[in-house]
């Protein structure tokens, strides 16, 4: 019998059992829709990180000194290091923000030379305005980053050429600093190092004179190649060992490459007990099935069925019942991979953790969660972040997950297959 006349019956079978034929379906679906969603998802939050540390640079390493700070010397004497392609000293500390608008809030400053900016940020994206230039460096000007300026959807903080005072407490004594806003930044979402949407950036030597100090105390070291990257990383921690936390982009981005692959293996192998769950119950619903048509198969029999026909009529209709069940589930799965980080997003809105914010000219950006290096130190978390949750929809993905779930409807129905086209025609025109 020619392949789409056991198409056409197989369907036909499949039509005349809808409840059964529904449930089984639904039974694969579930599995699909959580191997494409959880698998979408963390290729996504991957891509995000790994595209944020891109756009540092793979040679870039930040050096953190456990109090105190880097002095010029020990900055020189860090440039003369081999494989040492650029040192950017910087002077981090955080401050309450209050603008003539009457919005206030605290955010980390961070002084940085106006020709290194760029290589902090690894791009320069401006909602509106510009940086400041290099004759400003001694005028109190300022870059905002997004969420200085606009802290939520209804809100404006602050606006270019409109002062902004910096105030620092330090014990009794308080210092204040204005700074005219020149530039807004776009949102940059994921951040590691510096998390430009909750930052201010001053000129370097504008932040050493409201400091009172010629030390800095975060520092981005540059090297010359990839390849001499973790020889440099090597050389600096047996320079400074435990005085100084030495972080390298190409570390952070091996670690994190490591752990979204194994979390992506764990969450796939999760989702697949379902599938194993739905291939369970794919064999007994088959194996129900062919006592049902014990009748109906003697009756093909009769009419020329061959072993062979009937085993490839069973195994359509699983094919057919897999396809159906891993199309849907890849449909569901796709729509829940943007479901899930809109309410994620609006449960850490409802609790205050985050906030919408205007579009920018780019668009507006997909809102998660981070953690950035902020604090005087550099190292604890100074304000929520974003994160892309925005998932990656691979087509090698939802082709896995059809081809997935047809392997698990045929393998499962290979001994019902089997023993249906074993049955005696004789004994089977007898049963009822």
């Amino acid at each position: 019998m020619k392949l789409g006349e056991l198409f056409w019956l197989g369907l036909k079978g499949i039509s005349q059992r809808k409840l059964r034929t529904t449930l089984t379906i639904l039974s694969i679906m579930i599995g699909i829709a959580a191997i494409v969603a959880l698998i979408s998802l963390v290729t996504g939050i991957s891509s995000s990180i790994t595209s944020s540390l891109s756009s540092i640079g793979p040679t870039s390493m930040y050096i953190i000194p456990h109090g105190g700070g880097f002095t010029i010397a020990q900055i020189a004497s860090i440039e003369s290091l081999p494989n040492v392609s650029s040192v950017i000293p910087m002077e981090r500390f955080s401050a309450n923000i209050s603008s003539t608008l009457g919005q206030q809030t605290t955010a980390t400053v961070i002084g940085v030379d106006v020709q290194n900016l760029e290589s902090v940020l690894g791009s320069l994206n401006f909602n509106s305005g510009t940086t400041y230039n290099e004759s400003e460096g001694n005028l109190p000007v300022a870059v905002l980053g997004y969420d200085i300026a606009y802290p939520s959807s209804t809100a404006t903080a602050a606006t270019l050429n409109e002062p902004v005072y910096l105030i620092e407490h330090s014990g009794s004594k308080t210092k204040t600093m204005t700074v005219i806003p020149v530039g807004i930044l776009n949102p940059y979402g994921t951040s590691f190092f510096v998390t430009p949407d909750t930052t201010i950036f001053i000129p370097l030597q504008a932040a050493e004179s409201f400091q009172g100090t010629q030390t800095y105390n975060m520092i981005l070291v540059k090297a010359t190649n990839t390849g001499s990257t973790a020889a440099l990383v090597t050389l600096l921690t047996n320079i400074y060992g435990s005085s100084a936390t030495i972080m390298s982009v190409q570390a952070i981005s091996s670690t994190v490459s490591s752990i979204t692959g194994s979390l992506s293996v764990l969450l796939g192998s999760i989702a697949g007990i379902s599938l194993l769950v739905a291939g369970i119950s794919i064999l007994s619903i088959m194996l129900v099935s062919v006592a049902e048509r014990v009748h109906e198969i003697g009756i093909l029999k009769s009419l020329g069925f061959s072993k062979k026909n009937v085993l490839s009529l069973f195994l359509i209709e699983a094919v057919i019942i897999g396809f159906t069940g891993g199309v849907i589930g890849s449909a569901v799965g796709i729509a829940g991979a943007y479901a899930l980080p809109a309410l994620m997003s609006g449960s850490a809105l409802s609790q205050g953790s985050a906030a919408s914010h205007p579009a920018a000219s780019s668009g507006i950006h997909p809102r998660g969660f981070s953690r950035g290096f902020g604090g005087s130190s550099g190292i604890s978390a100074s304000s929520p972040s974003s994160l892309s949750l925005e998932p990656i929809i691979s087509p090698a993905i939802i082709g896995f997950a059809i081809l997935l779930s047809v392997v698990v409807s045929v393998l499962s129905t290979l001994y019902p297959a089997w023993k249906a086209s074993n049955v005696d025609p004789i004994v089977a025109l007898r049963s009822e």
